[in-house]
């Protein structure tokens, strides 16, 4: 007859045949631990995750299920039960065991993004689309990069039909998407599909300048790029081949030192893009932004830079005639004497 102390000693001696990879000991052990009957979810779990690891997945599986049907505390066999699941590509079941999962533990990402994936891979395309834009709360950029992480997992394990149904997602959400296709070309190279491979890249020359353009817009990027949507674009780059977008790049590239803290870096970003494109009133506005800032640093001297390129941004509006614009760099000069005269 078991007691506590008695089970306790026998689950050490199991942790101890696994620890020196006497498997079949340890299994035996459990076995006798599984008819005696005592603390039936420790057991069952135990040697469920042992079968797991022998590759005895049929009986991994019935231990779980032992354990969720029969058993007061089942939490930790439905988490295993889920992985297991999904890595036998059960991924309705993966779903449904997910669900209930979230049910107690609804901020697991974990569990979260098996169960995206089991959408994904049981072919339900469209729900798996808007549950991860919602994990993510629709920001796209967030969602992309992810789905480009889980991308990269796949192909590593040379599982190429899921990478493509995952690129298959980005193409939901961001059509066209030239870093998707060009992975996409990838996968298709991999598999020695070189006619697929070159249809696609073919089709990158023609979509990036297009993409590029509709993506980058100078009049909102203050406000409604952050610092994931800028790397993302960043990432364009290699594929302006003919550098066609160094300006907009350059403009990106100091931005994201600023925001990133990198004040002089972002500087000579902006100073760069002036001499790229000088009749561009962006990068001005930019250095003047910049020079202003570091004028507060105790640089007083900065603030004659940052009036000379607001008075540049100002003249080129001017000569646009983009009177709202060029008021806009009059108020900025109007502010920027007036707090060095409140010094």
């Amino acid at each position: 007859m078991l007691d506590n102390i008695k089970y306790f000693m026998c689950l050490k001696s199991v942790d101890k045949c696994i620890a020196e990879n006497n498997f079949d000991l340890a299994l035996e052990k459990l076995n006798f631990l599984a008819k005696e009957e005592f603390r039936p979810a420790e057991t069952f779990l135990k040697r469920g995750l042992l079968c797991r690891k022998l590759l005895m997945l049929e009986d991994a599986y019935s231990d779980f299920t032992y354990i969720i049907t029969h058993c007061v505390h089942k939490e930790e066999a439905y988490y295993e039960r889920l992985k297991l699941n999904f890595e036998i590509s059960n991924f309705y079941e993966a779903i449904l065991d997910a669900n209930k999962i979230l049910g107690w533990d609804e901020d697991n990402f974990e569990v979260k993004r098996i169960k995206f994936l089991s959408l994904v891979y049981s072919a339900q395309e469209n729900v798996a689309k808007d549950y991860i834009l919602a994990i993510f709360d629709f920001n796209k950029y967030k969602t992309i990069q992810f789905l480009f992480n889980e991308v990269a997992k796949v192909i590593a394990g040379d599982e190429l039909a899921k990478g493509l149904k995952l690129l298959g997602v980005i193409d939901m959400i961001d059509r066209d998407n030239p870093i998707k296709l060009l992975k996409e070309a990838g996968i298709y190279g991999i598999a020695n599909q070189k006619e697929k491979q070159n249809e696609i890249l073919k089709k990158i020359d023609s979509v990036f300048p297009k993409y590029f353009i509709s993506h980058f817009r100078f009049f909102d990027m203050y406000q409604d790029k952050d610092i994931m949507e800028i790397s993302f674009l960043l990432e364009l780059a290699i594929f302006d081949k003919q550098n066609l977008f160094a300006y907009p790049m350059k403009i990106l590239e100091g931005y994201k030192n600023h925001l990133e803290g990198h004040i002089i870096d972002s500087k000579e970003c902006f100073e760069e893009a002036v001499k790229i494109n000088p009749n561009k009133p962006e990068a001005y506005i930019l250095l003047a932004q910049t020079f202003q800032l570091m004028s507060g640093y105790d640089n007083p001297e900065y603030r004659i830079d940052a009036e000379k390129n607001y008075t540049k941004a100002m003249e080129i509006y001017k000569k646009e005639e983009l009177d709202d614009k060029a008021e806009d760099m009059r108020r900025q000069l109007k502010h920027l004497n007036s707090n060095l005269m409140l010094r």
